[in-house]
């Protein structure tokens, strides 16, 4: 007879305090805005054509996790072996960009023009 031993997964600190750790932070950001009214306004004024680059960051920081799945010592383990890093970094920030330009351009300038 074989047993199937199988893993428990336990939550983290983090997560199992995850209500708790959003309210101290609207607690926080509350008390912030009350006590430094001025950083809102520099914050309000970073923005390119009305999208504020501040919450744009945050938002990505905050959605681009979840959706990958990150492991946080994977990407710590990552930094440490650089050449990946940089040709992937390379490759989305400076092909591809190029890439889709063209793609659109065929597209749209080319097979569905007027």
């Amino acid at each position: 007879m074989e047993y199937v031993i199988h893993e428990e997964r336990r939550l983290s600190f983090f997560e199992k305090y995850l209500t708790g750790w959003v309210i101290l932070c609207i607690g926080v950001g509350i008390a912030l805005g009350k006590l430094f009214p001025q950083v809102a306004v520099v914050l309000d004024q970073i923005s390119i054509y009305q999208v504020s680059i501040p919450i744009a960051i945050c938002l990505f920081f905050m959605m681009y996790p979840i959706m990958v799945k990150i492991d946080f010592a994977e990407v710590i383990k990552a930094g440490k072996t650089p050449k990946p890093v940089i040709l992937t970094l390379f490759v989305n920030w400076c092909v591809k960009p190029f890439t889709m330009l063209a793609i659109a351009w065929l597209f749209l300038g080319v097979l569905f023009k007027g």
